[in-house]
């Protein structure tokens, strides 16, 4: 691999992480006007509608394998599009976002333990140790959560929030066979395949919960997260994936619940317990601590 597309991919993978850092706080402002399967349908059926013509025009579909790759794609849907985004959605609305960034922190974890099962990845002791540390400090922030107007059932928003890491490094392992297929195709299969499993279940959630017009602000929250967090995050993401190691790309995550609880703080007036600091001082130390492990 060349310096230059290695240090392409870090640099889009950096970029990544703080557009996707700050869907915590778009996602939390959003989901008080559009309620969460909704939310998730929208964002991705956005994010269809931007990339589908661009793949058709622009996108490399011989780079698909044949037979097609159906098992991959469907399963890159399901856990990188519809369970991941509904858990997080969910989590954003029982907990508050400080608390799921912090959260977050443990996808590093994730991604790194599935790229040894599924991949055959390595990984250094020291890396076993930061992931550990990082396990420990999350659970610290679950339990130290406390109920307040921005985190009404706080533990429930941290279990779903696990949802989504699992989700998400499941994603990771899918995304990592395709990763030499050219990227805007596989996202924008992806998006439609995702979108058509979220579209049956907003329409049940809609039957119990009226739609009500959302505010400007909603449909602002709606379009970052569908072309910058998900149509053009994904695709850096992917590429990252195919130039960089499963587990390095998933060290590099640490920066996503930096970024989230930053924002939160700045933009929502959120404030971390006592309990929840000291978790998620230990759970960054085990991110640095596996961050800078060697392979």
């Amino acid at each position: 691999m060349s310096e230059s597309r290695r240090s392409l991919a870090l640099v889009l993978l950096v970029a990544t992480m703080v557009v996707w850092g700050s869907t915590f706080v778009i996602t939390k402002a959003a989901a008080k006007d559009i309620a969460p399967m909704m939310l998730a349908t929208l964002r991705f059926l956005t994010a269809a509608i931007v990339l589908l013509p661009y793949a058709w025009l622009k996108g490399n579909w011989r780079s698909l394998p044949k037979p097609m790759p159906w098992g991959a794609l469907f399963g890159m849907a399901l856990t990188g599009i519809a369970t991941f985004t509904i858990a997080f959605n969910y989590a954003l609305v029982y907990g508050s976002a400080s608390q799921g960034a912090l959260i977050y922190a443990l996808v590093p974890a994730a991604v790194a333990i599935a790229a040894v099962v599924f991949l055959k990845e390595r990984m250094s002791q020291r890396r076993i140790a930061g992931i550990v540390l990082s396990i420990v400090g999350v659970g610290l922030v679950a339990l130290g959560a406390e109920s307040d107007s921005s985190s009404p059932q706080p533990l429930l928003g941290a279990v779903w929030m696990i949802g989504a890491v699992l989700s998400w490094a499941a994603y990771t392992i899918f995304a990592k066979r395709l990763a030499e297929v050219d990227q805007a195709v596989t996202i924008a299969l992806v998006s439609l395949f995702g979108t058509l499993m979220l579209v049956p279940l907003a329409a049940i959630e809609l039957s119990h919960a009226p739609w009500q017009a959302p505010s400007t602000q909603a449909w602002l929250g709606v379009i970052f997260l569908g072309v910058a967090a998900s149509a053009l995050a994904y695709i850096a993401y992917g590429y990252a994936l195919r130039e960089l190691e499963a587990n390095l790309v998933g060290a590099f995550i640490n920066l996503d619940p930096l970024v989230g609880v930053l924002t939160a703080v700045l933009f929502l007036g959120e404030t971390l317990h006592s309990g929840q600091m000291l978790g998620g001082a230990i759970a960054l130390a085990g991110m640095w601590l596996a961050s800078s492990g060697e392979n």
